[in-house]
This record gives structure tokens, C-alpha cells and sequence, in this order.
């Protein structure tokens, strides 16, 4: 059997880029594919094969890979390579496939021996760069693209994924040259624009990641992924408004039903407060895919900034009944029952989040406070101990403790609360101020004077 390695080169390449970029990428960047890993078994794959059963294994895994079965494509390839041990393409397989397991040395074995045969095989060499990238070896991975690149110098994508390297050793006057090196031997490459942007953006240097990302759009129109970068060199530059109208444009003429776009794009528009606009989205999401557990939380914080708290209210139930062990969504809704004065609810449910997970320090901080300001004195004093035991630096649970202790009389047991929550944050004036009040009340006035200087 003797298999086209062509076959290879969008899974590898794949594999180098998506990998390499993660050193790259700042948060919520989308990610750019790089070839397609569902191709169908080429031609000249399946023509070129004289032993039947070798054949017949390697479609069996290749069909259990796209189920992404990967235990059970693993075994057929093995198999196939069972019936021809001289197989180049299986051996390259199977390397893909640990690979994307993360099994790097079996990935290495097998790209080794393939090299070992063919020392210019460039699928091998770019396994190999693969794994000494997400190994850390990143020397090895630079002299592995080298090394590509002198045996194919007119393609570009080696030069990205090298530059990638160099970028996330900060090494970024290299990683730009190589990048452009990439863009040059390519008669277009929004790709390699797209990276170039973000090796900028690691730089901050807004201005010129804008400009990569609009270069990449001239060359590609509809390429989303510089979109969303472009959007947020924009955003980097507190250009708000532009920024908006490009997320604005993603979902009108780029992809209707990007998550990422829409989500952001809600983000800008909840800190312009903005709420109609964001609200009239978030309910197109909903509509479309109801278990999108993202809009539908979004939904309920907006009913709550416009003091809607029923509506809130029903919201945050629904949510919950798509992720139920959400702590933070139930303790939001126990807010809520507060601001309806629904005190019983919310008691109940602060009290349900401390059940199922007691080091939930929030939750006692936010129970405690609810008690206090019930007057519930002795019950909210454990909570404020608990809430500062799990995290002692809280100032506000301090805070929540000396007050509640000023309001029981007990003014040395509220004194030392204010103390112990300047030890940790000794600048912090509702402290000081509070500490103060309890030396008023005590009439020791010098250190009131002194206590509201430092105020």
C-alpha cells in the first residue's frame, strides 16, 4: 500500500497553527482555521492501495476519525499499518491523530520514523515543529520551520507558525519579519495579516493591529476572525462607536449567527447602557437557540438594571434550570428577591448556596448583610466570621462585622473588627470612618479626629 501524503497537509498545518497561536491570542479572540480536517479520502489515497485489507482499515479509521472516535481510528490505522509497515501516510496519520490527543511523544515516534526515511518530508517536519512548540521546545520548533521553509519557500503558512513562535518568546521584531516574509511569498494571505495583527496587539500597538486586520479584510471581505480582531484594536483605543458598528456589521453581513460577535457587541452595549438595543439581540439569541445560557443570563441582569425584578426574577430561574449549579447566578437571584423585599426568598436561597457549597464566601458576605439590615443581629454574625475565615483580606466582610457589633453595643468588639480589616487594608476610608464613629459614640475624640484624617 502506498498512500499520497497529500492528504496530510490540512491536518498538519492545522494542527501547527491552532496550536502555536494559543501563545498569541489575547482573550476572547476567535481562533482561524487553517484547513479542513474533515476533507474526504483523496483519490489518490484510495487508487494507489494494492492490499485490500490495508485499505479497508484505513477507511474504517479515517470514518471513526470524523466520527471522532479517536480511540477506535487509532486501533484501524494501526491495523492497516499492520498489513503495509512501509506505509508513509498511515505512519503521518497516526502521528496527527496523538497528536490531537495530546499524546506528543507517540506523535513524535511516528513523525520521527517517517523522517528518518524522508529527511525533506514536510508533513514530518511539521508534526515535529508542532511538538517541540507545545512542549516548550521552542528552539527545536524554529529550527523545524526553518527548515520547511527552505524547502518551500513560496508557502507561507510555515512563516506563520514561526512567527507565532517568535511571539510567544516576545520576540517580536522576528516574529514581524517572518510574518511579512510569509505575506510576501503568497500572492494574497489575509491569514498572515491576521496574525501580524495580533502579534501588534500583544505589542499594543492598537494603530498598526488595526491596520493588519483591514489589510486582511481588503484581501477578505468576509473573514470574520479579523472582524473581531479589528473590533477590539478598536476597543483597545476607547473607540467605542467604531468598534460597535463593526460588530454590528459581523451580525448583518458577515455571519448572522456569530455567538462571539453578538456577545461583545451586547457588552459595548450594556456599558453605553444602551439596554433596548442589547435587550432587542439577546432576545433574537434566545429565540434561536434557547439554551444559550450566556443570553438568557444577560436577559435577566438587564431586567435588573432597569429595576424590571420580577422579570429579572424569571429570568435567573430559567437559567438555572439550564445550569442549576450556578452559585453565582443563584446568589444574584436571592438579590433580587431583596430588591422585591421578598426577605423569607432570599434568606432561603442564600442559605440553599451555603448548603451546597460552604466555602461560597459571597454568600455569607451577602446573607450576613441581608440580616443585619433585618436586625437579625446574632444570626448575622456567623456569616461575617465565616466570609472573613475564607478569606481574610475581605474588607468588606470586616466592615460588615464591625457594623453589626455597633449595632449590638458590643463597641470593643466592633473596634477590633475595624482593626483587624485595616491590618489588611490599611488605606480603606469606610473602615477608618466606621472606626472612627464607634471612638465618637465612645467619647474618646482625639482618636475620632484622627481615625477621620485618615479617612
Amino acid at each position: 500500500m502506498s498512500l499520497s501524503k497529500s492528504c496530510l497537509r490540512s491536518l498538519g498545518w492545522l494542527l501547527a497553527l491552532l496550536v502555536l497561536q494559543a501563545a498569541l491570542r489575547t482573550p476572547a479572540f476567535a481562533s482561524t482555521p487553517v484547513g479542513d480536517t474533515n476533507r474526504p479520502v483523496t483519490s489518490s489515497e484510495s487508487e494507489s492501495v494494492t492490499n485490500p485489507l490495508a485499505y479497508y482499515h484505513f477507511l474504517l479509521g479515517y470514518e471513526h476519525y470524523l466520527a471522532n472516535n479517536l480511540e477506535t481510528a487509532l486501533a484501524e490505522f494501526d491495523k492497516a499499518l499492520s498489513f503495509d509497515p512501509g506505509s508513509t501516510v498511515l505512519r503521518l496519520r497516526l502521528a496527527v491523530l496523538f497528536q490531537a490527543r495530546g499524546e506528543h511523544a507517540k506523535a513524535q515516534l511516528y513523525a520521527e520514523q517517517v523522517l528518518a526515511r524522508d529527511p525533506a518530508d514536510v508533513q514530518a517536519l511539521q508534526i515535529l515543529a508542532t511538538v517541540a512548540g507545545v512542549t516548550g521546545h521552542s528552539e527545536q520548533a524554529i529550527d523545524y520551520y526553518r527548515r520547511i521553509i527552505t524547502l518551500r519557500p513560496n508557502e507561507g503558512e510555515a512563516y506563520f507558525a514561526l512567527g507565532l513562535v517568535y511571539a510567544g518568546l516576545k520576540r517580536y521584531e522576528e516574529a514581524e519579519v517572518v510574518v511579512r516574509q510569509g505575506i510576501g511569498a503568497t500572492a494574497e494571505s489575509p491569514i498572515g495579516y491576521l496574525y501580524l495583527g495580533r502579534i501588534m496587539m500583544q505589542q499594543q500597538a492598537w494603530s498598526r493591529a488595526v491596520d493588519a486586520y483591514r489589510e486582511a479584510l481588503t484581501q477578505y471581505p468576509t473573514f470574520e476572525p479579523a472582524y473581531l480582531g479589528l473590533a477590539t484594536a478598536l476597543e483597545a483605543q476607547d473607540q467605542t462607536a467604531q468598534a460597535i458598528d463593526t460588530y454590528r456589521k459581523i451580525l448583518e453581513e458577515v455571519n448572522h449567527g456569530s455567538r462571539e460577535a453578538r456577545q461583545r457587541l451586547v457588552r459595548l452595549l450594556l456599558l453605553e447602557k444602551a439596554y433596548e438595543p442589547a435587550l432587542s439581540l439577546l432576545r433574537r439569541a434566545v429565540a434561536e437557540s434557547p439554551d444559550d445560557v450566556e443570553a438568557q443570563l444577560r436577559l435577566g441582569l438587564i431586567f435588573g438594571e432597569l429595576k424590571e425584578y420580577q422579570k429579572a426574577v424569571e429570568q435567573m430561574k430559567l437559567v438555572l434550570t439550564l445550569r442549576p449549579q450556578e452559585l453565582r447566578v443563584r446568589d444574584h437571584l436571592a438579590y433580587l428577591y431583596e430588591e422585591l423585599n421578598e426577605n423569607d426568598k432570599a434568606v432561603a436561597e442564600y442559605e440553599g448556596i451555603i448548603r451546597s457549597d460552604d466555602s461560597f464566601g459571597d454568600a455569607h458576605l451577602h446573607l450576613g448583610y441581608l440580616l443585619y439590615r433585618l436586625k437579625r443581629t446574632e444570626e448575622a454574625l456567623p456569616h461575617f466570621h465565616r466570609a472573613i475565615a475564607l478569606n481574610p483580606k475581605m474588607a468588606e466582610a470586616h466592615l460588615m462585622l464591625g457594623l453589626t457589633l455597633l449595632q449590638a453595643n458590643r463597641f470593643d468588639d466592633a473596634i477590633a473588627a475595624f482593626r483587624d480589616g485595616l491590618r489588611g487594608d490599611p488605606k480603606n476610608a469606610d473602615l477608618h470612618f466606621n472606626l472612627g464613629t464607634v471612638y465618637d459614640k465612645m467619647g474618646r475624640f482625639d482618636d475620632v479626629v484622627q481615625e477621620m484624617e485618615e479617612a
